[in-house]
């Protein structure tokens, strides 16, 4: 049985000189079930940091027997090219759990299995990869060199495909320049006509630019939402925190992304929602769609709903002072 998938879309530099400054952001989320028409997610609280994402869940089985059920959490697709082309900060050093997803299932720790599959233009190439012991992932620093040991026929095939791309730079490295879809999976054990609390944590692929003297930021305020009391708040940081000269960055853009539609794949609504936004300081700049987010104490945004059904994902800027 295959496995239900979801597309999702962080700072260690990858990239070649030819990256621009702008810095990419991926989006993960939540648990998904593979199917369930009887498990209820009776509440979700989700806690957001640019350091770490926390979600702390409270499922219940409505049935009356016992289930086991297929639950997978997926990674963020992570693409070569954009690690070659682009600045990317990876939580962590680990090539396949670079977001350093953990999971607690009734206060113990789950060790869940994994999914690895690579893809180009859609077309999947894992068994190709395989074929010539090339890891998986893009970021495995031992994928350029287990290419290299490859007969010639299969290299030239790599590069003719556009898989690997040994001439981006001049430094004779070979860049991976594929696709890795990774998710995590386990089975979970529901017992009848009961609750079980379930918890995961991880830290995001945060991306984003800067703000400059010149730049006003009525454009970022617009593209979350703000209004002239954000592009106001702006202004007040700017002078705040005067740059050395006029080509230097005033404030940079924090951006986290969070797939928080996989709440649907659940039986019904969220029973009680609350999500909750934790800058690093009181004088940061807190930018989202997100209608109904409040401030509740200095460094703290929360919205809450009940029998909550999202419809949108969760785009999120943070503005912090440069220096």
């Amino acid at each position: 049985m295959s496995l239900a998938r979801l597309t999702a879309a962080s700072l260690l530099v990858l990239a070649p000189a030819i990256a621009n400054d702008t810095l990419a952001t991926l989006g993960a989320g939540g648990l998904t079930p593979l199917k369930t028409s009887t498990i209820v997610m009776e509440s979700e609280d989700l806690e957001i940091s640019i350091h770490k994402i926390t979600v702390r869940y409270l499922f219940s089985n409505t049935s009356d027997h016992d289930q086991d059920v297929t639950v997978a959490f997926p990674l963020p697709e992570l693409g070569g090219g954009m690690l070659a082309n682009e600045p990317v900060k990876i939580p962590s050093k680990d090539p396949v759990n670079f977001i350093d997803f953990r999971v607690l299932a009734g206060g113990k720790p789950v060790t869940p299995k994994v999914e690895m599959r690579a893809f180009v233009d859609n077309q999947e190439i894992t068994a190709d990869l395989k074929a010539m012991g090339v890891p998986l992932s893009p970021l495995d620093a031992h994928a350029a060199a287990a290419y290299r040991k490859a007969p010639a026929n299969l290299r030239a095939k790599f590069e003719k495909g556009g898989w690997m791309d040994c001439k981006l730079t001049n430094d004779d490295r070979c860049w991976p320049m594929w696709q890795v879809r990774i998710q995590y999976y386990w089975t979970q054990h529901f017992p009848a006509k009961s609750t079980l609390q379930v918890e995961h944590t991880y830290s995001p692929v945060v991306g984003g630019s800067y703000i400059t003297p010149t730049d006003d930021g009525s454009s970022t305020a617009r593209d979350f939402c703000g209004g002239p009391a954000a592009v106001a708040e702006i202004q007040k940081q700017k002078a705040l925190h005067p740059p050395k000269n006029t080509d230097s960055p005033v404030l940079m853009q924090r951006r986290i992304q969070y797939i928080v539609t996989t709440a649907n794949n659940w039986a019904g609504p969220i029973g009680s929602f609350k999500l909750s936004i934790l800058p690093d300081a009181a004088s940061d700049i807190v930018l989202t769609c997100q209608q109904g987010l409040k401030r509740v104490a200095p460094a703290r945004y929360e919205f809450s709903r009940t029998s909550f059904r999202p419809d949108k994902e969760l785009d999120i800027m943070i503005l912090q002072p440069a220096n």
